[in-house]
């Protein structure tokens, strides 16, 4: 009796998953296949040279959200007159990665535009996929599933597919939690990928990333936080000083097993840290501790 209740149990929570994914929001993607048939004129080379130049500038000084703005415009601007152009289409889905996070996150009054900006994101991740390959473009406008179409990439299209799974995820996560299982295996197929090709981008970005989905899925849809806690305490290993991975660790490790202590062991090696450990992400440094802030500000709330 008791195996067939627990028998019984698992089929509702499978039928319950179905059901909550199947009400999930969806979007349009930006997949181009007409990426690689325009041709540049010398003006137009120069004006796109000047505008990487101009998003270089702004972005070293990113802290400061007009100049995160800035960066963000520019490298945008320049994919509109190339659209081949690669580079410039992956820094503006880091750029715009950052500047929802960092920026857009905190301004309470205004939600939309934060969720919004990382649905932006994500479209400029395909456009740089597109660009990088058109028979990825092809398959996916052709409407097959992404985690079959990335066969035809390698190791190259990883910044492209991590920033486009991270703003994917977090956009899904802000849209709801029934879009966010919609997506959940796409984007998990993409980031294992990325495991695969290149572990340590951005300061082991995708063992951080299956730090958080092991830890925020719940038991029936692959939930597991062991191995959450195992991809967490890789990315630290590897990058001891780069503090988002202890923030999200607080956030979606600590908090679901109410294990306060390690909270703020956490939370609080970012707050007496050197943000400028790290000078090349020195602004992401400070994001992060602002973060640890307000979630130390919370922390009588939270448990």
């Amino acid at each position: 009796m008791i195996r067939s209740l627990n028998i019984g149990h698992r089929v509702a929570l499978v039928s319950l998953a179905a059901v909550v994914a199947s009400c999930g929001s969806t979007r349009e993607s930006a997949w181009d296949t007409s990426a690689g048939s325009v041709q540049l004129d010398d003006a137009a080379r120069a004006q796109v040279a000047q505008l990487m130049a101009a998003a270089d500038a702004a972005w070293a000084n990113r802290g400061d959200q007009a100049q995160a703005k800035a960066a963000v415009d520019a490298w945008n601007q320049a994919a509109e007159i190339d659209p081949t152009n690669v580079a410039a289409l992956n820094e503006l889905a880091h750029a715009i990665y950052f500047y929802a996070d960092c920026h857009l996150r905190f301004d309470e009054d205004n939600p939309d535009a934060y969720k919004d900006m990382h649905e932006t994101g994500t479209r400029a991740a395909e456009r740089a996929l597109s660009a990088m390959s058109p028979a990825f473009a092809e398959k996916m406008a052709s409407g097959e599933r992404i985690e079959d179409a990335i066969s035809v990439l390698n190791s190259s299209a990883v910044p492209a597919l991590y920033w486009r799974a991270s703003n994917l995820g977090r956009w899904a996560t802000l849209e709801s939690f029934a879009t966010l299982l919609s997506y959940k295996d796409e984007i998990r197929e993409v980031m294992e990928f990325c495991l695969a090709g290149n572990p340590d981008y951005f300061y082991s970005g995708p063992n951080r990333y299956f730090g958080v989905f092991y830890a925020k899925a719940p038991g029936f849809a692959g939930g597991d936080m062991k191995k959450s806690a195992a991809f967490f305490n890789t990315a630290i290993e590897a990058y001891p000083n780069y503090f988002g991975t202890r923030i999200l660790m607080a956030e979606e490790w600590a908090i679901k097993e109410d294990n306060r202590p390690l909270f703020e062991e956490l939370v609080n090696f970012v707050l007496q840290s050197d943000p400028n450990v790290m000078p090349e992400i020195a602004p992401e440094s400070m994001c992060e501790q602002r973060k640890a802030k307000k979630m130390m500000a919370e922390i009588d709330d939270t448990f």
